[in-house]
């Protein structure tokens, strides 16, 4: 789910266009487990071989390319998140960084991901480079004619260390404060289900709509409706809601931080602190603003998995 699934559905897509056999996919749907790590390391005649996973290649000849796009497997010690992760996921970690020593290139979709692996594992910063994920936008024309004047989607996925029951609590008083002097009353619609919401202690939540996890298409379709996007995560390392509020032209309200800065562009209305106030002021400003057109497209699919996969253009 999330951006593991929306990362495979660009894969999916670039796939379906390119020669049978040009690109050799395997392991798609297997969890990443001890047997299957040993497995896929058997002998291969590809000159290149791309981990897309987090956990790269170990002893396979060839060159060594290693995908590292989760946050929480390079978290310093400090960060809240790191008192909450799941053992399953605190195994992964040394996992991870010690497959990753032995990548020739280390690909991160943004440079403060870089940062962030570097400062971890110094002796990986040579191998680094930063290229974003690739992101398809929904069309212009059902982007622009199908928003709903007041609709906000708020994109997450609960997890125990993302703490969201606390931040949705703050925005459900920041939408109320909005609901005041607003025209049109906003609705947040927030995909999680009503389990999620009962086990986060939001009963009492007035102006949040949980409408359960979605897939991409779903997700595409409420993205589409909607005037603003809410991403109020602590930790990513890309987030595709960003991403795609910049592509679609679409205002994003998130931390202002650096790596919403670098992800969102200006699509992001940012907020210095996580308080009613300073989320309805931002709020407020998304409902009210209309971005102009893109003066570049820094997310494009077919070149990012081209260069991934040292790949020639089809004629």
């Amino acid at each position: 789910m999330g951006g593991a699934r929306r990362y495979l559905d660009e894969l999916d897509i670039f796939l379906a266009g390119r020669a049978a056999g040009e690109v050799e996919v395997i392991g798609r749907g297997r969890s990443v487990t001890p047997f299957w790590l040993v497995r896929r390391e058997r002998p291969s005649t590809r000159h290149r071989l791309v981990a897309l996973n987090n956990v790269g290649f170990i002893a396979s000849r060839g060159e060594r390319w290693v995908l590292l796009r989760n946050a929480l497997h390079f978290l310093t010690p400090d960060e809240p998140a790191a008192r909450f992760l799941p053992r399953s996921l605190r195994l992964q970690i040394p996992v991870v960084r010690q497959a990753a020593a032995r990548a020739d290139v280390i690909v991160v979709p943004t440079s403060i991901m870089a940062e962030r692996v570097g400062m971890a594992a110094p002796r990986l910063r040579s191998r680094l480079v930063v290229r974003p994920h690739p992101v398809t936008p929904i069309s212009h024309a059902r982007s622009t004619k199908c928003r709903e004047v007041g609709l906000v989607l708020c994109p997450v996925l609960f997890a125990p260390y993302k703490d969201m029951g606390s931040l949705l609590l703050i925005i459900d008083e920041a939408v109320a404060r909005v609901a005041t002097y607003y025209p049109t009353p906003p609705r947040v619609l927030v995909t999680a289900t009503e389990e999620e919401r009962v086990r986060a202690g939001l009963r009492s939540t007035r102006h949040l709509t949980f409408i359960g996890r979605l897939d991409t298409d779903a997700l595409a379709r409420h993205r589409a409706r909607s005037t603003a996007i809410l991403y109020p995560t602590r930790c990513e390392s890309f987030g595709y809601p960003l991403a795609e509020a910049q592509v679609e032209r679409r205002p994003v309200v998130a931390l202002d931080i650096a790596h919403n800065r670098e992800v969102a562009g200006d699509a992001l209305i940012g907020y210095a602190r996580e308080n009613p106030e300073e989320i309805a002021i931002a709020l407020g400003r998304a409902l009210t603003t209309t971005l102009p057109p893109a003066i570049s497209r820094p997310f494009e699919r077919d070149p990012y998995f081209r260069w991934l996969f040292k790949l020639q253009e089809l004629s």
